[in-house]
């Protein structure tokens, strides 16, 4: 871990890559478009200018998938993890930054803030509801930490 940059992977390792930081932001986003991608209830997202994104190894395992006459999620082609978004044309009604990559957090080995806030709330899943009264445990078994 640095106070300069951060790594982020996939699953498998075969994609990897690094950000400078600081990041612009860091939120989970509860949009249909993302929970579909990563098969959640939501997702957490950062972003870099395009410039401080670099990516280190991978470039073959690397796919992008275009959702949209606008938009591209890039995943690794052998684990099949979402990591990646990003705009190469403007027209998406949601206005993403061209000269960004946004970055799914959780493929990331630190962070450098805490989340912000919750966005398309509106279109949160009710995989949420009563999420913070349920019991939690520790590891997969049945220890409980509550």
């Amino acid at each position: 871990m640095t106070d300069t940059h951060a790594t982020g992977r996939c699953l498998c390792g075969r994609v990897e890559f690094r950000i400078a930081l600081p990041t612009d932001f860091l939120a989970h986003c509860h949009c249909e478009s993302c929970r579909r991608s990563h098969g959640a209830a939501f997702v957490s997202w950062t972003g870099v200018p395009m410039d401080k994104y670099e990516l280190i190894k991978g470039g073959d395992d690397l796919k992008w998938y275009r959702s949209s006459e606008c938009i591209l999620w890039g995943f690794c082609g052998s684990c099949g993890s979402s990591m990646l978004y990003r705009a190469d044309k403007e027209g998406h009604h949601e206005d993403p930054k061209l000269d960004r990559m946004y970055i799914a957090a959780a493929s990331l080995d630190h962070l450098d803030r805490v989340p912000g806030g919750h966005v398309s709330y509106e279109e949160r899943s009710d995989l949420l509801d009563g999420f913070s009264d349920l019991p939690r445990f520790r590891g997969k078994g049945e220890e409980r930490m509550d």
